[in-house]
């Protein structure tokens, strides 16, 4: 069995190990071959999933540097000054299990995975020391580092899903641990809404309306409705999408992730419905979108490029093979970079 990869979520769906896709929790495609979602010669299985983000840890005090790095990351979607903020973090918040958690993301993206190992051991061993005075953190956190070593796992050398599957039956039996002491609370429902839902998106026979019904109670909102956009879009249920993602942008209009969103709801509804209006709206959010890629990953800018790119060859009746390969291209001329990138290609 091949789990299929591609860099942005692993925390908020970290914690289902199985579905890992790349940096911090991805979806997998039906457990298929292990794939980015814009690699060279290769065409994406579906629109990016990928960039969902980790839990919020809303039990982090505010003013900390975490705190100032999920609000980066998550509500501004800039994970250069989010990056600042998590590498501050591991000097005065070492107690904090996203503070290993979320730094993951960087070396996974740049495919440093001995890196992501020792984040995610670190992950569980905080978490495990903080089950003493917050079981439900401690129990969730320590779900979200072994699938961190899970997504090392798939990713190291000669590595493989046997090493990440034996970790997954661990994974749920933290979470129904933290979801027995609350299962109401806001932080849980977000990570489990996230997991739930690319459960339900990518396995045969799951419930994506669950998955969004556990996100209606999670917070912050504007993360919770970026997921339940992905679950409507994937349900292809397109006025609903359209909903969650305008309330997204309205409580985060900083986030070009959430313009990207929107642009890609429109080209995909553009080349179903052969509707131009919608396709030629999605090209100008794409490069509205592309315009922040200084603050974006390397993934998410490909990804956007690919994207606009094939929005343009509908609109012009033509064939979309030129529209892939944009993160190999953008790799190639950002040597060992992910994050802030200089050397990026001019929309013509």
């Amino acid at each position: 069995m091949k789990l299929k990869f591609s860099p942005h979520t692993l925390l908020a769906f970290a914690t289902t190990l199985t579905l890992i896709q790349s940096a911090i929790v991805v979806p997998m495609s039906q457990f298929s071959s292990m794939i980015s979602p814009a690699v060279a010669g290769t065409k994406p299985a579906k629109p990016n999933s990928n960039m969902m983000p980790p839990p919020t840890g809303e039990k982090t005090k505010q003013g900390s540097n975490v705190e100032k790095a999920k609000e980066a990351m998550f509500r501004d979607g800039n994970y250069v000054k989010a990056k600042q903020y998590l590498e501050a973090a591991l000097k005065t918040e070492p107690n904090e299990p996203l503070t290993y958690a979320m730094n993951a993301l960087y070396p996974f993206s740049a495919g440093d995975y001995e890196k992501v190992r020792e984040y995610g051991e670190k992950t569980s061993k905080v978490a495990q020391q903080l089950i003493k005075t917050n079981s439900l953190r401690g129990n969730l956190y320590q779900g979200v580092g072994l699938a961190i070593l899970g997504a090392y796992e798939l990713k190291k050398a000669n590595g493989g899903a046997l090493g990440a599957l034996s970790k997954l039956q661990q994974v749920f039996e933290y979470m129904d641990k933290a979801q027995k002491i609350d299962s109401n609370n806001t932080e849980l429902n977000l990570v489990k809404g996230y997991m739930d839902l690319l459960l339900a998106v990518n396995v045969p026979f799951s419930d994506t309306k669950q998955a969004i019904d556990r996100l209606k109670n999670a917070e912050p909102k504007y993360l919770a409705l970026r997921g339940m956009y992905v679950g409507y879009r994937d349900l292809k249920e397109y006025d609903k999408a359209n909903t969650a993602i305008n309330a997204a942008i309205k409580l985060a209009p900083q986030n070009p992730e959430l313009t990207y969103y929107k642009a890609q709801l429109l080209g995909i509804r553009g080349r179903e419905q052969h509707n131009d209006n919608d396709l030629k709206e999605s090209i100008k959010l794409f490069e509205i979108a592309y315009k922040r890629n200084d603050r974006l990953l390397l993934s998410s800018v490909a990804q956007i490029l690919s994207e606009r790119c094939q929005a343009q060859m509908a609109l012009k009746k033509i064939g979309n093979d030129a529209c892939w390969g944009f993160e190999a291209q953008l790799k190639q001329d950002n040597p060992s970079v992910v994050v802030g990138l200089t050397k990026l290609p001019a929309l013509n």
